[in-house]
């Protein structure tokens, strides 16, 4: 994810900061929700989704004995005892993090309670209708025809133009005719992705072509994607 200089034609209008419309896959090959399955947990079954539940709320045990899920009429007087982290542990594969039982904890968690049942968890507790995916074919062949496609990108030409790659990719710069115009659009306030820049870093960039959004090291700390291309290419 960062920025790219593209080679666009001159007359080239694409409005600025739209998801260029080869990037993004046809409406007819965009597969309808199942309508078996509950919005919020699509691709399962409602059992499923209490075990899940479950096993989320047994890991926060180990995490949060005090957490409020565990506050009801019916739950033991006494707050789990230092052995809890032995359970917690055994049934998600590894300790608790600093922020306690993540998502893979879950998951891993929820198929050794499944397996334990005598189910297959690959199996076991998925939507019938969508066979887990959540989704379904808007036409026979729908699924091989998505797997077929391929974006395409803009038409090139003698034009230069800076394009985000955050999203799946759109323009953010006016088309210019020449590297220069670029270069003088990077290092003037109109440029406000993240800069200006100086003019050694931007000419430096276009040369380059390319910069993450941001870039960490252990002797510059954290730097613009262009900052970082401009002092090391």
């Amino acid at each position: 994810m960062g920025r790219e200089i593209r080679r666009v034609p001159l007359d080239f209008d694409w409005p600025l900061g739209k998801t260029w419309e080869g990037f993004l896959p046809p409406e007819n090959l965009r597969s309808d929700p199942c309508p078996d399955c509950d919005r919020r947990s699509p691709g399962i079954t409602a059992a499923r989704e209490w075990v899940d539940w479950l096993t989320r709320l047994m890991l926060t045990l180990d995490d949060r004995p005090d957490h409020p899920y565990l506050a009801s009429s019916y739950a033991p007087r006494r707050p789990p005892s230092p052995d809890i982290q032995e359970f917690g542990s055994g049934i998600a594969g590894r300790e608790a993090g600093d922020m306690g039982h993540d998502g893979i904890d879950q998951y891993q968690a929820t198929r050794k309670i499944i397996a334990a049942a005598g189910l297959d968890p690959d199996v076991w507790g998925f939507c019938p209708a969508c066979r887990g995916e959540g989704w379904v074919e808007r036409y026979p062949g729908q699924n091989a025809d998505a797997e077929a496609w391929e974006p395409t990108g803009p038409p090139t030409g003698d034009g230069w133009q800076l394009w985000e790659t955050v999203s799946e990719g759109s323009p953010i710069s006016p088309v210019f005719p020449d590297k220069t115009g670029l270069v003088e659009w990077l290092c003037s306030p109109a440029y406000t992705w993240g800069g200006p820049m100086s003019r050694d870093t931007a000419e430096r960039f276009v040369d380059f072509g390319w910069a993450p959004s941001f870039v960490f090291t252990p002797g510059r700390g954290l730097q613009t994607g262009e900052e970082f291309v401009g002092e090391t290419t």
